[in-house]
C-alpha cells in the first residue's frame, strides 16, 4: 500500500507540476500584460500599450506586427564566432536545475514549515505547496545546496512520514541534436539566447572529452523553449558554415542516480507475486526456459544486427551527404566567383563607358569652349571692326568739319580783305574829292566840282 500511495503521489506531483508550467507563466502575462520580456521570447517594449489601451502594434499596421525579434538578435550572433569569451563569475542562482519535488509530506504542513526544513541549505524561493495531494515544490539557491538538501533529507521521517526528496522535472530544457565537432558550449549559448534567458548550455562529450553531437539547452521561462523548439522546427538553424540544421526536442528526464527501488512497486500485485515467484538462476540446457531464452537471444542478435546495418546505412547516406554537400558548396562557390567575375566585368565595362562617356562629354565641352572662343573672338573682331570704322567715321567728320571751319575761315577773312580794300578805297576817294573841293573853292568861290 505504501508503494502505491508513492506512485499515486508520483505521478499526481508530475500532472500538479505540468499544471504550474503552463498555468504560472499564464496568470504573469495577465498580471503584467504583454510587456513581459521573457514571455514573448523577445525583448521588452515599454510601449505595449498607447492611452486609450489599445496594442501598440495595431497602431503601427502590419509592419509593426511582422517585427521579427529573432533575426534582429541573429545580427548580433552572425559571425565570426571565433574566440568566444567563457562567461566568468559566480554561477547563476535559482535556476530550473536547483528546483526540487518533495512528496509524502504531512497534511498540516504549512508554507512557513515548508521553508523551514530547507533553511539550513541555503536561500530559498518560488516555494509551492498542495496539501491536499500532500507534495510541494522549492527553488533552491545552487545547485550543490540543492543537491545536499536532497540528500539529507530524502527518505526522512516527519510527522510519521517518510519524506520522498527528488529534482523536479526541468520543463524548459531542450535536447540539441545533429551538432557539429566545432560547436562550443560558448556557441550553443550564444546560438540559442537569441530565443530568451539562457540558464545553462552545454555540449555532450564522451570519456575522452570528444563530441557525440548532442547538447542540452536549458532556459529560465518555458515559454523561451517552446519559442526555439518551434523555430528550430519549422525552419532550418544552422550554428557554423556547414549547412547542417540542428535538430531541437524536448528533452526526456531522466533518473540515473536513485532509479527504481524496491519500495515503489505494488506488493500486492498478481504480476509482481508471478515475476518475484523465482530468483535468479541459469537456464538448464534442453529445458523449457533455455530454448526461449535462446529465441529471445537470437531476437536480440537480430535486433543488434539490424540496428547495426541501419546504423552503417545512416553513416552511409550521411557520408554521401557529406560528399554531395562539399561538392555542391565547391560548385556554389564556382558559380559564386563566376558571378562575381561576371559582375566585375560588368563593372569594368560600365567603367569603361562611364570613361567613354566622360571623354567624349570633355571633347564636347572642349569643342564647345573653342566654338565659345571663336565666338567671342568674332564679337571682338566685329566690335573691333566697328570701333575701327567709327573712328574713321569720327576722323573724316572731323576733317570734314577742319575743312569746313577752314574754308569758311578763308572766306571770312577775304570778305574782310575786301571790305578792308574797299574801305581804304572810299576813304583816299572822300579825301581826294575834299581836296579838289577844296581847291575849287579857292577858286571858283566855293562851288562843287562835278564829277
Amino acid at each position: 500500500m505504501d508503494g502505491d500511495q508513492n506512485n499515486k503521489v508520483k505521478v499526481e506531483a508530475q500532472q500538479q507540476h505540468l499544471e504550474i508550467h503552463e498555468n504560472r507563466p499564464n496568470k504573469r502575462q495577465r498580471n503584467e500584460g504583454p510587456s513581459n520580456p521573457q514571455q514573448r521570447g523577445g525583448r521588452a517594449d515599454n510601449r505595449d500599450r498607447d492611452r486609450g489601451g489599445r496594442p501598440s502594434n495595431q497602431r503601427g499596421g502590419n509592419m509593426r506586427k511582422e517585427r521579427d525579434f529573432v533575426k534582429e538578435r541573429l545580427a548580433n550572433v552572425s559571425g565570426p564566432t571565433t574566440n568566444l569569451q567563457t562567461k566568468e563569475g559566480e554561477p547563476k542562482k535559482f535556476t530550473g536545475r536547483c528546483r526540487l519535488f518533495v512528496g509524502n509530506l504531512p497534511p498540516n504542513t504549512t508554507e512557513e514549515d515548508f521553508k523551514k526544513m530547507f533553511e539550513p541549505f541555503g536561500e530559498t524561493a518560488e516555494v509551492f505547496l498542495n496539501n491536499q495531494k500532500a507534495f510541494g515544490f522549492i527553488k533552491l539557491d545552487t545547485r550543490q545546496n540543492a543537491e545536499a538538501a536532497k540528500a539529507a533529507l530524502d527518505l526522512t521521517v516527519k510527522d510519521g512520514k517518510s519524506l520522498r526528496v527528488r529534482f523536479a522535472t526541468h520543463g524548459a530544457a531542450l535536447k540539441v541534436k545533429n551538432l557539429t565537432p566545432w560547436v562550443s558550449n560558448e556557441l550553443l549559448e550564444a546560438a540559442f539566447s537569441i530565443f530568451g534567458e539562457v540558464e545553462r548550455a552545454v555540449v555532450i562529450v564522451d570519456d575522452r572529452g570528444r563530441p557525440v553531437g548532442e547538447g542540452i539547452v536549458e532556459y529560465s521561462r518555458k515559454l523561451a523553449a517552446q519559442a526555439a523548439l518551434k523555430r528550430c522546427t519549422d525552419g532550418c538553424f544552422l550554428l557554423t558554415s556547414s549547412p547542417r540544421p540542428v535538430l531541437v526536442e524536448p528533452l526526456e528526464q531522466r533518473d540515473e542516480e536513485d532509479g527504481l527501488q524496491e519500495k515503489t512497486f505494488v506488493k500486492n500485485s498478481k504480476q509482481y507475486q508471478k515475476e518475484r515467484d523465482i530468483g535468479p538462476r541459469l537456464a538448464e540446457p534442453g529445458s523449457f526456459e533455455y530454448e526461449y531464452a535462446m529465441r529471445w537471444k537470437k531476437l536480440y542478435d537480430l535486433e543488434k544486427q539490424k540496428r547495426e546495418n541501419l546504423e552503417k546505412e545512416i553513416l552511409e547516406a550521411r557520408q554521401q551527404l557529406e560528399d554531395q554537400m562539399d561538392y555542391a558548396f565547391y560548385e556554389h562557390e564556382t558559380n559564386m566567383l563566376r558571378e562575381k567575375l561576371r559582375h566585375m566585368e560588368e563593372q569594368s565595362n560600365i567603367i569603361q563607358r562611364e570613361r567613354e562617356m566622360r571623354r567624349e562629354e570633355e571633347r564636347r565641352r572642349e569643342e564647345q569652349r573653342r566654338q565659345e572662343e571663336m565666338m567671342i573672338r568674332q564679337q571682338q573682331e566685329e566690335l573691333l571692326r566697328r570701333r575701327t570704322a567709327e573712328e574713321m567715321r569720327r576722323i573724316r567728320e572731323d576733317n570734314l568739319m577742319l575743312q569746313y571751319f577752314h574754308n569758311q575761315d578763308s572766306t571770312m577773312k577775304q570778305e574782310v580783305a575786301i571790305r578792308q580794300m574797299h574801305g581804304g578805297m572810299s576813304v583816299a576817294g572822300q579825301g581826294l574829292k575834299n581836296e579838289m573841293n577844296d581847291s575849287i573853292s579857292g577858286g571858283n568861290m566855293g562851288a562843287p566840282i562835278p564829277f
